[in-house]
Formats: structure tokens, sequence, C-alpha cells
């Protein structure tokens, strides 16, 4: 992303985050099957899967714009932000249970807080329909204590603060940093991201700022114009942005792999063959 908002036309910026797709799957693919004893080499696998589904989905919805021999008949930028805003938080979630260079006593009591979260979270959505999220409560009360204990014995857990604890315990919490805090671990631009996270949640949930100005700014009516092609192309940008940065760690995750990628493919994401 050379500027604020990308300078490459929709067909440049389209064309290049197709291919770096391409070889984020083939990547997805090489890694595949793998047996490991790192908890995290697992959920690297899993979460990388996820970036690649979610970046397939973002391709096929602005595919039907490309050629230009196709009719344009529904150009949509909002849904476009909703998809890259998931991508950037299947990244955070990534570099938070992967790539992140903790000790493995923190990373495993990260994984424990985020056992305790889902559990809990799947009570919750299910509560509303009138429905337990387990068939068996003394199992699930059983796997729950269990997730505790091993939280309450972690060495690092235990430096929390006891407000903190108890919120962790009861589920409350995912991510023990803020998406500013693990932008800033990535290597990343903090207020960058704060600006392009709060622009493509506007525009995700139908709040003032995504739909006031639609007629004004002729964009969101799902017709090809200047915004909704300068829309488009900056959240391509702005995916295709993070895709690299998670194809570059899973590098470190799978170190066979850029000797199985052509020159070529290593180029597109800033890296060099081994002499």
């Amino acid at each position: 992303m050379n500027t604020l908002l990308g300078n490459r036309s929709f067909n440049s910026a389209f064309k290049s985050f197709v291919r770096t797709r391409k070889l984020a799957c083939k990547i997805s693919k090489l890694g595949a099957g793998r047996m490991s004893e790192e908890d995290r080499v697992f959920w690297a696998s899993v979460l990388f899967t996820r970036m690649c589904v979610i970046a397939l989905s973002l391709e096929r919805l602005n595919t039907h714009n490309i050629p230009e021999k196709f009719i344009p008949d529904n150009w949509d930028y909002a849904s476009t932000f909703s998809l890259t805003r998931n991508l950037m938080e299947c990244f955070h979630t990534l570099f938070y249970l992967c790539f992140d260079d903790i000790s493995d006593e923190e990373r495993s009591m990260r994984k424990q807080v985020f056992n305790l979260h889902d559990i809990f979270s799947r009570e919750d959505m299910f509560s509303f329909i009138g429905q337990d999220s387990s068939n068996n409560f003394e199992v699930k009360q059983e796997m729950i204590e269990q997730i505790r204990n091993k939280l309450t014995m972690n060495s690092h857990f235990q430096s929390f603060p006891e407000n903190l604890k108890k919120e962790c315990l009861k589920g409350k919490k995912a991510l023990l940093l803020s998406r500013e805090q693990i932008e800033e671990k990535s290597g990343r631009d903090k207020q960058l991201f704060k600006f392009l996270y709060k622009w493509f949640s506007s525009n995700t949930h139908t709040y003032p700022l995504g739909f006031y100005r639609m007629i004004d700014f002729d964009r969101g009516i799902g017709v090809k114009t200047e915004v909704e092609e300068l829309y488009a192309a900056s959240a391509i940008d702005v995916a295709e942005n993070y895709l690299v940065a998670a194809i570059q760690r899973m590098f470190e995750i799978y170190s066979d792999i850029p000797d199985k990628l052509s020159p070529q493919e290593l180029q597109l994401v800033g890296c060099t063959a081994k002499k």
C-alpha cells in the first residue's frame, strides 16, 4: 500500500492481489497435513487457511469486474471492506497465537484463555434459543475446571492483576493484547491501522459514516464509479499487505517451503531464494 488509500488502479490492485492469493493458497497446501508437537504449528495452519479462504472470497466478490468485457453489474465496496477487516482480524489472531516471540509458558496461557472464551461464548450464544452448548453438563464443567487449573498454575498468568485474572477465568477475555498492540508487535503502523479499522468498520456496520454521503460521493449504489473503484482498490491493497505479512511469517513456521517456490514467487512477497 503505497499511500493512505493506495495509488494503483483497481485493475492493477486486483491482479496483484490475485497473484498473492494464489501463492498463499499454494503455501497453505504445502504445509497441510503435517504432524507437529508444537501447538502453534497446528493453529498457524488453521488460521492461515482461514486467511486464504477470506482472500478467495474477496477475489470472487470482485472478479466480475475483471476483465473489462464483463459488465460490472454489482460493485460493492462495503462488502469488500467487511472481508478485508475479517482478514486483518484473522492476521491478528494468527500473530497472537503463533508468530509472536514469546515463551512457551505465555503461549500456552494465551491458548487456555482462548479455550475458556470459546466455551462461555458458545454457552451465551445458545442461551438465546434456550439450549445448552453441551449435551453433557458434567463433562463441560470438568473441562472448565481443568482449563482454570492450568491457568492458575501458569507462572505468566499468576503475574496478572486480580481483576484481569477474574475476567479470564470467567471467559470474558479472548485477546490479552489490543489490536493496536498486536499491530505494533508485528512491526506495523498503529495509527494507520486505527484509521483503516475505523473506516472499514463504519461500512461493515450501517453507521452514518458509511451511508450518509452515498449519493454525494457516488458510492455504494452498485454501479462502477471513480470513488467505488478507489475504495475497492484501497481495501484490496490493504488485504494483500496483510496476506504478504502472513506469508512471510509462515516461512518461519515451515522453513522448507521457500525452497519449493520459484524466485518469482518469493519476489512477490519480498523474499529471495536461498543460495
